[in-house]
């Protein structure tokens, strides 16, 4: 019986791959949408909701489909659901649906016509970058903390050795 415990013990401490990419993509992908779509990005008005609720999300999923779940493991999907988030918007950033290119098309209203050329060189090519690689370093650290709270919201309990 012992040794069931421990082989039971050493599965729950690895992770299911299909299980974490299917769950973090679906909490990338609902952060994404959270957070870019008109209108529905003003739910960020509430403590950034729409960038964390996805990894929460993203922790429930593997839970529900996994069974079990260590902090460790809500950690790791949050950071994932975050770095998809972060991907997806480095992606649809030219597009001008993410990032600098959705702030570009936001102020351009708002930017007098002849200081826009200076804007729209300060924040295309190397500024336009730099600005989209924040924004991913900030998807993470708002996965991680997804992760956190769902690993906490959702019974994870610490993988003991």
């Amino acid at each position: 019986m012992n040794s069931y415990v421990r082989k039971d013990a050493k599965r729950s401490k690895t992770m299911n791959t299909k299980y974490l990419l299917a769950a973090s993509l679906v909490g990338g992908l609902i952060s994404t949408v959270l957070v870019n779509t008109p209108y529905v990005n003003l739910i960020n008005l509430l403590v950034c909701v729409g960038f964390w609720i996805g990894p929460i999300v993203a922790v429930w999923l593997y839970r529900r489909l996994g069974g079990t779940l260590t902090l460790g493991q809500a950690v790791v999907t949050g950071l994932l659901a975050g770095a998809w988030h972060g991907l997806f918007g480095l992606v649809l950033s030219p597009l001008g649906l993410a990032g600098v290119g959705s702030l570009l098309n936001e102020v351009r209203p708002f930017v007098p016509a002849q200081d826009w050329p200076d804007l729209e060189t300060a924040l295309t090519g190397v500024g336009g970058i730099l600005f989209n690689l924040a924004g991913v370093a900030v998807d993470v650290a708002f996965g991680f903390i997804g992760g956190l709270i769902g690993g906490a919201v959702f019974g994870a309990r610490r993988a003991t050795a």
